[in-house]
């Protein structure tokens, strides 16, 4: 059965032994806003819950991860030649002074960084009232080609579509870029939405005024019809390089390596029901996304932005695991998805729904207010109950859908789980290259 005082400090950088006479207001200008869109359907009117977009998501999981996780999880990566460790260490961590990290441990307070944050308004298209995706902006090529990106901590390649591709969508064309450069390599890389075809080209990508030279990424001739149904040109994974298909550094290594960025991490801001207000912050921590202080926790492989979790949380009742599960945070996908042996926490009168939605759903009594939370560390991390109620059940209006799905024991790792933007809207997250790579999580103001 289904079962964070500190003034707020003002910058990241304090957490990876920088000194805070490097951080102020002015550095704040790598940030390029998110915006979410959900797919095409409307709150239904025989039932709250879109049973569809949940099983499709829930298949799509199967598919993004299969492919490499198993592998991952035992340290054997397709381009393990693109670890960053060493550079990292070398080019930030060596140069700051090694005491300051107790910099964070210093009240101060807040400041006004809106006038150095780049905006733009979006379209959010609503399942139920669920947030889908969320997804900024690019431009490929010189002069640039403008795209849109789903940000995807899930994955680890860039791709965007080829006036070839067949798509109704923007598209990249290379002919029109001087400086272009054609790898002739193929390319084909599964995601939570679709599988993607094509080759390998390098070309200059610039994000929010700064110029990644001789990017590589998939140019993409054939794609699956998911990709229709979502509003993204293309996907931007953030995840570590090591994954990569193309055997290339991300987006966000090239601009490491170039000197494209003050300090080795990204964090992300996903707002909760509105159509604009996401952000992504490139090299830096936005202290107006956040109202109190990160807690940290080291990945267990440079591969996916994975972190050890060792149970559930029910209205202050914890429940551990048998052995600890690996959970990748992966703003690329919108639901919790864990395996099958543990997904079973108790919320009073929840109930197995397999026979009716599916294998790995479960319904709870709608009018249960009751706080679920994840254990990292020994902290709990709580989930926003409008983010774990999925909707009213179209066959009793008294039970809703939880936001938690078991994933099925003869396919799934038994320590992997998966844990998306239902949770990830709650807590400002930082995904940090520094430490040996790091999440962090701070408390966002969508829960004021």
């Amino acid at each position: 059965m289904m079962k964070v005082a500190l003034a707020f400090f003002i910058v990241f950088c304090a957490t990876l032994l920088i000194p805070l006479t490097h951080c102020y207001p002015g550095e704040f200008t790598n940030v390029i806003p998110i915006s979410r869109r959900s797919s095409q359907s409307k709150r239904g009117l025989a039932g709250d819950f879109d049973v569809s977009v949940a099983r499709y998501e829930q298949q799509s999981v199967y598919q993004k991860y299969l492919t490499v996780a198993p592998e991952a999880l035992h340290g054997i990566f397709p381009a393990p030649e693109n670890d960053m460790e060493d550079f990292v260490q070398s080019n930030y961590v060596n140069e700051v002074k090694p005491d300051t990290d107790s910099i964070m441990e210093q009240a101060i307070g807040p400041v006004d960084v809106s006038d150095v944050l780049l905006t733009m308004g979006m379209t959010d298209m609503i399942v139920n009232d669920v947030d889908m995706l969320y997804y900024g902006d690019l431009a490929i090529g010189t002069p640039g080609q403008g795209l849109t990106f789903d940000v995807d901590t899930g994955s680890a390649d860039l791709w965007v579509p080829s006036p070839w591709c067949g798509s109704s969508k923007n598209h990249y064309d290379g002919s029109q870029s001087s400086t272009y450069v054609d790898q002739d390599r193929r390319f084909a890389v599964s995601y939570g939405s679709g599988t993607v075809y094509g080759t390998t080209a390098s070309d200059t990508v610039s994000i929010a005024g700064t110029a990644v030279l001789n990017q590589t990424f998939g140019v993409v001739y054939r794609e699956s019809q998911d990709f229709q149904e979502y509003p993204n040109d293309g996907i931007l994974g953030m995840a570590f390089g090591t994954i990569a298909q193309s055997r290339s550094s991300t987006v966000f290594e090239t601009m490491m390596k170039q000197g494209k960025l003050k300090w080795p991490c990204f964090s992300i801001h996903l707002a909760r029901g509105q159509e604009t207000g996401s952000e992504m912050c490139w090299g830096c921590f936005d202290p107006t996304k956040a109202t109190g202080p990160i807690s940290w926790f080291p990945v267990s492989h440079r591969a996916y932005w994975s972190i050890p979790m060792s149970g559930f949380d029910v209205a202050g009742e914890r429940t551990t695991f048998d052995e600890v599960i690996i959970s990748a945070i992966d703003t690329g996908t919108t639901f919790c998805y864990f395996p099958e042996t543990s997904a079973t926490f108790q919320i009073p009168g929840s109930k197995d729904a397999s026979t009716t939605y599916g294998s790995g759903f479960y319904t709870y009594p709608c009018i249960s207010k009751v706080e679920i939370g994840f254990l990292f560390g020994d902290s709990t991390f709580k989930l926003h109950p409008d983010d774990f109620n999925l909707g009213m059940s179209m066959y009793n209006p008294a039970e809703c859908i939880g936001g938690i799905f078991a994933m099925n024991a003869a396919q799934w790792p038994t320590n992997l789980a998966i844990i998306g933007d239902e949770f990830l809207k709650s807590w400002y997250s930082v995904y940090d290259y520094s430490n040996g790579g790091r999440v962090g999580f701070a408390p966002s103001v969508n829960n004021q």
